[in-house]
Parts: C-alpha cells; sequence; structure tokens
C-alpha cells in the first residue's frame, strides 16, 4: 500500500476534515481498490492510502475528473422552436458524481431549491432509486437520502410563482410538508445546496490551481463564501479598511467537501432530524468528528463516527476513553454553527474536546 501526506487537510479543521473526507470519497469512486484515510495524531496533514502510488499532482488530477464542465453561458437569442426528432438536452449537471440529484426541477410553489419536495414526492424519488440501485447497484439513494431527508419535514407556505395562481387560490396560501436538506450545509439567505455546489464549480474552472491548492495550502478568493463551512471566509467590518463585512473562502477546499456529505446519514424524529457527527445537544448545532490513526475506507469512517464513544455527551468518561483509544481515535473535534443576524453563520473555530 502506498501513503500520501496531504498538507492542507489537517485533523483538527472542520474544512480540512471535510474536505478529506471528500477526498477519500472521490478516490474510492475512481479507483479499483477502496482508499483509506486516516491521521497519524491530532492536528497533523491527513494520509492517503492506495493500492497504487499517488503523487500531489496525480491526486489532482484524478480529483479533476470529478469537476463538470464550466456551466454553458447564457443566451439572449430567442429560443428556437423545438424539434422533436432531436433528443432532449441534457442540463448541465454541477455534480456529476450524484449524476441528476441537483437538476431535479424546481416546484414553482415551493422553495428555490429542488431537493425540497413535498414528502410524498421525496418518498416516490426514494422508491425509484432504490429500485435502480436494486438492478443497477446505483449509489443514488445512499446520495439522496444523505443530501435531503425522507425521514422529516418541514413545513412550508406555499407561493405563487411567476404569476402562477396557487392551487384553491381562493382558500389563501396552502401549508405543505416537505423535506429539508442536511443540516450540515446552512443556506442562509438565497442559498441553496444547489447554488452553492455550482458556485464551487465556477471558482475552481476560474483559478485551475484550486483543487491542487486544496491539497497542499488554500488560496482564498475575494468574495467568495465557503459554503458557511470555514469561520476564516468571514471577515469582520473592523478587519476592512472600507468597513463591511467580506467573503474570503477557498473554493477548492469547499469543493471538495460538499463530495463528503454522502458520509453523514440523516435520521430525524418527527420535525427533528439529525445526522452523523450532527451534535444537537447543546444551544448551538455543532459538527463533530475525530482524528483516527488505522487507515479506513469511507464505509468504516461512517461506521466510526456514528459510533456511541464518538458522539458520547461526555467521551472523557472511563469507559468511553477506552473505547476510544481502543478505535485508534487519537482526538475529537468540534466546531459550534455560529448565527449571524436571523440566519445560520459558518462553522466556528474547533474546539479539542478529547483526551
Amino acid at each position: 500500500m502506498h501513503h500520501l501526506h496531504l498538507p492542507a487537510l489537517r485533523s483538527d479543521d472542520a474544512l480540512g476534515f471535510l474536505a478529506a473526507l471528500g477526498v477519500l470519497e472521490l478516490t474510492t469512486a475512481t479507483l479499483p481498490t477502496p482508499a483509506r484515510l486516516h491521521w497519524q495524531g491530532p492536528a497533523v496533514p491527513a494520509i492517503l492510502t492506495t493500492d497504487q502510488p499517488l503523487t500531489i499532482d496525480t491526486l489532482t488530477d484524478l480529483l479533476t475528473t470529478h469537476l463538470p464542465p464550466p456551466p454553458p453561458r447564457p443566451t439572449k437569442k430567442k429560443t428556437p422552436t423545438p424539434d422533436t426528432n432531436q433528443p432532449p438536452i441534457t442540463p448541465w449537471d454541477p455534480f456529476p458524481h450524484a449524476a441528476g440529484l441537483l437538476t431535479g426541477k424546481r416546484d414553482p410553489t415551493g422553495p428555490n431549491d429542488p431537493l425540497r419536495t413535498p414528502v410524498d414526492t421525496t418518498h416516490a424519488t426514494l422508491r425509484q432509486l432504490a429500485q435502480q440501485e436494486r438492478e443497477t447497484d446505483s449509489d443514488l439513494p445512499r446520495w439522496f437520502a444523505a443530501l435531503t431527508n425522507p425521514l422529516a419535514f418541514e413545513t412550508k407556505t406555499a407561493k405563487a410563482d411567476q404569476g402562477n395562481a396557487l392551487p384553491d387560490d381562493s382558500a389563501g396560501p396552502t401549508a405543505v410538508r416537505r423535506t429539508p436538506i442536511t443540516p450540515l450545509i446552512a443556506a442562509a439567505g438565497q442559498m441553496t445546496l444547489v447554488s452553492l455546489v455550482e458556485t464551487a464549480v465556477k471558482e475552481c474552472h476560474r483559478d485551475p490551481e484550486q483543487i491542487r491548492s486544496a491539497l497542499t495550502g488554500w488560496r482564498r478568493v475575494n468574495g467568495y463564501a465557503s459554503a458557511n463551512l470555514d469561520h476564516r471566509s468571514l471577515g469582520d467590518a473592523h478587519t476592512n479598511p472600507e468597513g463591511e463585512a467580506y467573503q474570503r473562502g477557498a473554493p477548492g477546499p469547499t469543493w471538495l467537501a460538499l463530495h463528503a456529505l454522502a458520509t453523514f446519514r440523516l435520521t430525524a424524529t418527527g420535525r427533528s432530524q439529525a445526522a452523523t457527527s450532527w451534535d444537537t445537544t447543546n444551544a448551538r448545532p455543532a459538527l463533530r468528528w475525530p482524528a483516527w490513526t488505522p487507515p479506513l475506507t469511507a464505509t468504516a469512517v461512517t461506521v466510526l463516527l456514528e459510533h456511541p464513544a464518538v458522539r458520547a455527551t461526555d467521551p472523557a468518561q472511563r469507559r468511553n476513553a477506552t473505547m476510544l483509544t481502543n478505535l485508534g481515535v487519537t482526538a475529537l473535534y468540534e466546531a459550534t454553527r455560529t448565527q449571524r443576524n436571523s440566519s445560520d453563520g459558518p462553522l466556528a473555530p474547533s474546539t479539542h474536546l478529547w483526551p
């Protein structure tokens, strides 16, 4: 087996940890033998283990194969009359690793996000994808259930869109139960999971060094928000000569981190949803993650993240500490979700929980 150190993906950083999981996801999908990931202690760079030798350059090339082409430029030309003899045009997909999940048709009376569909629609889609999994070993059900939560619902008021009247217009707005997206993503304001992925893809094309620098040393871009996964992307007004808050995120590691979402399975009880590694026991929800020394596959990582000792309220308790040590865990970290005005903000700096 061959080991490759990834200097910029440290175990004590939330975005670095998520980006390392994204590297594991994409390399596992590409190589014939599953890749493995580990750290040689707390607060150190990630190590990727593969059955064939990789360098930073060859790994960059491998990861770049998953980057979709740039989105087509909008045209102002008049739309031609459709030719029924021509095959339909495939829409541009910003996330081909989970092909088609982010390009669904948006409900005109719902949120501006194709994943926030009515509960019945979500369940029907999941049944259809599960059938594909049985027939073709498709990975889409895993991704669908990690991006949107079919076990939970949010009651949203339907709205008119582009002048279309709501159903039963005379009765006023209708409350609709829709499925929420993963809580690991804080899509504040007009942001959606789709727009976050699209923006990361565009920035990676704008700077061809972004993916390589995600592994070695992040390149920050003025005006780019790192999907609320990185506290350092948000600059306070008092640090800006112009007196305004600003964004300076790193698109490369953010794009990789978005590919880690399938690692975190979603659960729920009624209206309260939860996710692997997402701690809701405190006043503010937080991402909790371990650093470990045994090289683990993507499947084994999910199992470790869901272990009771990793999720324990008191990891220092003797029984929990013994289990963590036996599992090869060297440290536990946590990053709380900050608040900005009336919306969720980026993950805060990490806190060392154990030992």
